[in-house]
């Protein structure tokens, strides 16, 4: 099932036709900026979704907005064979975080919260995606 929400293309799965993955439930498929097609899992969504008073379609709106539209995206590959795309928005004076598990099957969202009104230390010292 596909909508268009504020202009911004989303691919939804209906939830009692929850898609597998393995053993993983997909939610959604974002098309970051990045160019990474972003696997939404149930469980990762749902763990993410406790730092945010949203619906399930709210969220998955703003998740969108913040991959598609961020205000710096950084990278961590400190870790070998996984890299990590921290992507940055600023909504109000407050950041929020999106992370994005990159690995050879795939991009995975792995969390989302704010940071509050700056950018975190340690993630300014990763080198940055150009966007």
């Amino acid at each position: 099932m596909k909508y268009v929400i504020n202009h911004f293309e989303i691919l939804y799965f209906c939830n009692e036709k929850l898609s597998m993955m393995g053993h993983r439930k997909i939610v959604a498929v974002i098309t970051a900026i990045t160019g990474d097609r972003v696997i939404v899992g149930f469980h990762e969504m749902k763990h993410a979704m406790r730092h945010f008073c949203l619906p399930q379609d709210i969220f998955l709106e703003l998740l969108e907005k913040i991959l598609k539209d961020p205000f710096e995206i950084y990278i961590d590959d400190s870790k070998q064979g996984k890299e990590y795309h921290l992507f940055y928005k600023l909504f109000d004076n407050m950041y929020i975080l999106t992370i994005v598990k990159i690995i050879d099957d795939g991009a995975f969202f792995s969390s989302m919260y704010t940071t509050g009104e700056e950018i975190r230390n340690s993630h300014k010292k990763l080198k940055k995606f150009e966007i």
